[in-house]
């Protein structure tokens, strides 16, 4: 896996959040307004990147669904001669 794009965004948002409360401690409206806005361009980009990769799923089923798949995917065949057991000789008369 390369580098952890959400984490890196999830840190710069809250990066701008410190930001946003030293200008409030500070008193300057401005910088306020600026990094609200860039607050909210970044929580969209989060938003949006999360939205993107919700969908994808990265790597091998879990082990129920995997049986079920395999046991779908056998469903309509007889089973050979030799995996037949005991119980399953037909008996004729």
């Amino acid at each position: 896996m390369g580098t952890p794009r959400m984490m890196i965004l999830l840190f710069g948002a809250v990066a701008l959040m410190v930001g946003a409360i030293a200008s409030l401690a500070l008193g300057s409206w401005w910088i306020l307004v600026a990094v609200l806005a860039v607050h909210a361009l970044l929580s969209a980009v989060v938003v949006a990147y999360a939205w993107s990769h919700a969908s994808t799923s990265g790597g091998k089923p879990d082990p129920v669904t995997e049986a079920r798949v395999e046991e779908e995917q056998t469903a309509g065949e007889q089973p050979s001669r030799a995996e037949r057991t005991a119980g399953d000789r037909e008996v004729f008369s």
